[in-house]
């Protein structure tokens, strides 16, 4: 027979089990974990200077800083799987005053995952960071967290360019105190349940 308190916290927990992974499962498919927000465009010079870079993005091989880069200027978000760029949805590139602006995602393939960091972004010469190519490589939320700021430290972000977490990051770190709850909901319940039986048989056994 269980107990009421036992079948109490089995349900909660299972509950809280249930939102934690609905939560992560949408955090991970999202694309706004982290976004900049960028400074307007300055003349035809510098509209010429950002389509380069979204050519770049888009068609380029692969390279941190070339999309980190891009990121910061064309308020990019970016996730574990995806990095994106806010364009306008337009063949005139910033011709248009008030042109639609639409999100262009590019995703990271798992090849691309595992692919070195340096300590100077886009600088092979400069050797290896083991630290950032871990960490990002383990794809978990405080190290992806961690990641960000590292690359913040050896990058040089254009002025004016400010850095912010987005909504789909608070859901993925919602999810883990969730699942710490329903652990222990569960560890409590099975150890409690597991003494009243011992003690239930050591008394039938008297």
């Amino acid at each position: 027979m269980v107990d009421n308190r036992y079948a109490t916290a089995l349900v909660i927990a299972c509950v809280l089990s249930i939102l934690a992974t609905v939560y992560l499962s949408v955090a991970i498919g999202t694309q706004h974990w982290y976004q900049y927000s960028s400074p307007a465009v300055r003349g035809e010079a510098n509209a010429s200077e950002l389509r380069f870079l979204y050519e770049e993005f888009i068609d380029g091989e692969f390279d941190e800083k070339t999309y980190s880069d891009t990121l910061f200027r064309l308020n990019g978000t970016v996730s574990l799987w995806w990095r994106c760029v806010l364009v306008p949805n337009s063949a005139h590139w910033y011709k248009e005053p008030d042109a639609k602006m639409v999100l262009e995602c590019r995703s990271f393939t798992l090849p691309q995952q595992f692919t070195p960091k340096y300590k100077e972004p886009g600088n092979h010469n400069s050797g290896e960071d083991l630290l950032r190519t871990c960490l990002c490589t383990l794809a978990t939320v405080c190290c992806h967290l961690a990641g960000m700021d590292l690359l913040h430290r050896v990058s040089m972000l254009p002025d004016k360019v400010d850095g912010s977490l987005g909504w789909s990051l608070y859901l993925a770190l919602i999810s883990s105190p969730l699942h710490m709850m329903a652990a222990a909901l569960l560890v409590w319940a099975a150890r409690s349940h597991s003494q009243s039986y011992y003690r239930m048989s050591a008394y039938r056994v008297a």
